[in-house]
């Protein structure tokens, strides 16, 4: 079984990610996520739309819980980038302190759950080949939100260990590994 990332986050990570997740769900909401029908400024908001954005934010989480491998150790420079990002700009725009938030007890992912990942990215890239510029945005963002939600100790965490046991769960039954 793999052994817990040693990653943490900081406040200013977690603000990033909050702020990438902000934006999409602000723009997503003020649009009408693309329904043609609704009337000017939201109204008929297709959540679908949706649909890349919070799956890719799902592949962060299990990324940055991978505890090694070119996943985890990706995620985690990932992490660190926005580690270091978000800490200068919350000390430079508010100059507050940015803490620690990484939650304790980390849900890592068993061998099962990592070869359902494995699948889950064959998916996801197959996808992908066929989305057009946007959806390789929101892709993109999705997964840097994932990354720096996904060991934090509040609410995303806990989404994050539940997505993890989730493909853990799955992951173990499909290929017989208990």
């Amino acid at each position: 079984m793999n052994t817990a990332t040693t990653a943490t986050v900081s406040l200013g990570a977690v603000t990033i990610g909050l702020g990438i997740l902000a934006w999409h769900l602000a723009r997503w909401w003020k649009t009408g996520g693309g329904a043609k029908a609704g009337p000017p400024g939201g109204g008929g908001r297709d959540p679908k739309v949706l649909i890349p954005f919070l799956a890719s934010i799902a592949l962060g989480m299990l990324c940055v819980t991978a505890a090694g491998g070119l996943l985890g150790t990706g995620a985690v420079m990932l992490l660190d980038a926005g580690n270091t990002l978000g800490n200068w700009s919350l000390t430079a725009v508010t100059g507050t302190a940015t803490p620690g938030v990484t939650r304790s007890g980390q849900k890592v992912l068993s061998p099962g759950g990592c070869a359902a990942l494995v699948i889950y990215i064959v998916v996801l890239a197959a996808i992908w080949k066929s989305g057009g510029k946007v959806f390789h945005g929101k892709v993109t963002s999705g997964v840097t939100c994932g990354v720096m939600l996904g060991l934090s100790a509040g609410f995303s965490g806990v989404a994050a260990a539940a997505v993890v046991s989730v493909f853990n769960a799955l992951g173990d039954k499909v290929t017989g590994v208990m």
